[in-house]
C-alpha cells in the first residue's frame, strides 16, 4: 500500500462565502415569489396564480417522464460497448471519522469483477482523510490488507488549522493530477457496492459518455417511514435527470456516485472547496465549458444509508437547497449564454432552477389565505405541487421491485406514491428558510456532519 503524504492545503478563505449580489438575489426571489403568492388570495386573480402553477409544472414534468423510457445509452448498449475498451478507475472517498463504515467499503471494493485477464484490479482507491481523529486512516490501511487491495489503495492525509469544512473541500485533497484511472469515480463513506458495480459502470463511458451518476439506492429502506420515503425520493430523483438527459437537457450528479473522465474533470479546474454541494457545481461547470450533460446509469447502483434523524435530514436539506441557489447565481449566466449547449439544454437548465420559485410563492399563499380568509388559492397551489409529485412518483415506481423481484403491487405502488408526495412538501418549508439563510446569514457556514450506523447490506436489500 502506498500512503500518501499530507494534502496540499486548502486555504480558508477559499470556503464558501456570499457575495452581496447574491444576497440580493435570495432576497428578490424571496420577496417575489411571496408577493405572487399573495395574488392568490385576490378576488380575480387568485385564479390565474395556481393554474399557471400548475399548468407549467404539468408542462414540464409530463415530457420527462416520457422521455425516461428512452436513454440515450441503455444498459445493454453499455455492456456491449464494454467488449471494445475498458477504461479504469481511481476511487475517490472523502471521510471524517468513518473507521466504522469504510471497513465495509474497503471489503465492498475489494470485490469488484471488473479486472484484467490476469485478475488484476482496472481501478485503484483513495481515501481522503480529513482531519480524523477516530483512526480513520489505519482502517482503511487494515481493511485494505486484509481483503487483498494494498497494492492499488492510498490514503492522503488532510491536515491543517482552519480548513473549510465539506466534502468538496476535502476532495481538494484528491485532485485529478494524483489520480491514475481513466475515470474519477466518488463515493461516500457509508456507501455500499455490489460486485458487478464498476464493470456496468465502465460500459457507459465504453459507449462514449463523459460524465456518468449512479443510481442511488437506500439501505434499510423497510425500516421506517423517514427511510422508506428517501428511497422513493432517490427513484424520484432519477427518473428526472434520466427524462432531461434524454430530452438534451442538462442532467446533473449526484453526490454519491459521481463518475467522471479524469481529463474532464481536470479541464474544468478539478474539486473546489468553495462548493457548497459539489455535485451540481461540478454538473454545471462540465455544462457550460466543455458542453457536456451528466448520464444516468439505471442498473449501476450505489447503496447508501438513511438519514435517521428529522433534525439531520432537515440540516441536510437546508444546505442542498442553498447549494442549488448557489450553483444557479454563480454558473447559472456561464451556462445559459454558453455557446457549447444547446438551447434545448439552456432551456432546461433556466426552467429546472426556475422550479425553486414555486415554495415562496406557496409562503405568500399562505399569508394571503390568513390574512384574507380564502383559501382556495392556497390549497390550489399546494394540491397541484403534491399532485405533480404524485404524478412523477407513480410513474418512477415502475423501476422498483418487491423482495421477489416483481413489480410492485397497485396498493403498495399507491401507497409509496403518496408517502414520495408527502415527502416532497418538505421542499416547501426548506426551500424559503434557505434562501432566508443566504440572503441574511453572516459568518461562515456550519456543516452538520451525518451519522453512520453502519446498518443494511445491498445483498439483503435488494430484490
Amino acid at each position: 500500500m502506498t500512503h500518501g503524504g499530507p494534502a496540499r492545503p486548502t486555504r480558508a478563505g477559499e470556503q464558501s462565502v456570499t457575495p452581496d449580489a447574491w444576497r440580493v438575489a435570495a432576497a428578490g426571489i424571496l420577496a417575489g415569489g411571496f408577493a405572487v403568492g399573495l395574488l392568490a388570495g385576490h378576488r380575480r386573480l387568485g385564479k390565474a396564480v395556481p393554474l399557471i402553477t400548475a399548468g407549467v409544472a404539468l408542462g414540464c414534468a409530463v415530457p420527462v417522464a416520457l422521455a425516461s423510457r428512452r436513454p440515450p445509452i441503455t444498459p445493454e448498449q453499455a455492456a456491449r460497448a464494454l467488449d471494445d475498451t475498458m477504461p479504469t478507475f481511481s476511487i475517490v472517498v472523502g471521510a471524517r471519522d468513518e473507521a466504522g463504515v469504510l471497513r465495509r467499503l474497503v471489503a465492498d471494493v475489494s470485490r469488484q469483477d471488473y479486472r484484467a485477464l490476469d485478475g488484476s484490479p482496472l481501478f485503484e482507491l483513495i481515501v481522503v482523510d480529513d482531519r480524523s481523529t477516530d483512526g480513520t486512516a489505519e482502517a482503511v490501511e487494515a481493511a485494505a490488507s486484509e481483503h487483498g487491495i494494498a497494492a492499488v489503495t492510498r490514503v492522503v492525509l488532510r491536515r491543517g488549522d482552519g480548513l473549510p469544512d465539506g466534502k468538496g473541500a476535502a476532495l481538494t485533497a484528491a485532485q485529478p493530477d494524483i489520480c491514475e484511472g481513466d475515470v474519477v469515480l466518488v463515493l461516500d463513506a457509508d456507501a455500499r457496492l455490489e460486485p458487478w458495480f464498476l464493470r456496468r459502470a465502465a460500459g457507459y463511458f465504453a459507449a462514449g459518455a463523459n460524465a456518468v451518476t449512479a443510481r442511488r439506492r437506500i439501505l434499510d429502506a423497510d425500516s421506517g417511514w423517514l427511510a422508506g420515503a428517501q428511497a422513493d425520493e432517490q427513484t424520484l430523483d432519477g427518473e428526472l435527470n434520466r427524462g432531461r438527459w434524454a430530452m438534451g437537457g442538462c442532467s446533473e450528479f449526484r453526490g454519491n456516485g459521481i463518475m467522471i473522465r479524469r481529463d474532464l474533470l481536470a479541464a474544468v479546474g478539478g474539486w473546489r472547496a468553495a462548493a457548497l454541494t459539489e455535485d451540481i457545481d461540478l454538473s454545471s461547470r462540465i455544462a457550460a465549458m466543455a458542453g457536456e450533460r451528466v448520464a444516468w446509469a439505471l442498473d449501476a447502483e450505489v447503496w447508501e444509508e438513511p438519514v435517521r434523524m428529522p433534525d439531520r435530514l432537515w440540516h441536510q436539506r437546508l444546505r442542498w437547497a442553498e447549494g442549488a441557489f448557489r450553483r444557479a447565481f454563480e454558473h447559472g449566466p456561464a451556462v445559459v449564454a454558453s455557446p457549447k449547449l444547446p438551447v434545448a439544454a439552456r432551456l432546461d437548465f433556466i426552467t429546472y432552477v426556475g422550479q425553486l420559485a414555486v415554495p415562496p410563492v406557496v409562503l405568500g399563499a399562505a399569508a394571503s389565505a390568513v390574512i384574507t380568509g380564502r383559501r382556495r388559492g392556497l390549497v390550489s397551489i399546494v394540491a397541484g405541487y403534491l399532485g405533480i409529485s404524485a404524478l412523477l412518483g407513480w410513474d418512477a415506481l415502475r423501476w422498483e421491485r418487491g423482495p421477489d423481484g416483481e413489480p410492485l403491487g397497485t396498493i403498495e405502488r399507491l401507497s409509496r406514491t403518496a408517502r414520495i408526495s408527502l415527502f416532497n412538501g418538505l421542499w416547501l418549508l426548506v426551500v424559503p428558510r434557505a434562501l432566508a439563510d443566504l440572503a441574511f446569514r453572516r459568518g461562515p457556514i456550519r456543516y452538520v456532519k451525518m451519522e453512520h450506523d453502519g446498518a443494511g447490506d445491498p445483498a439483503a436489500d435488494a430484490p
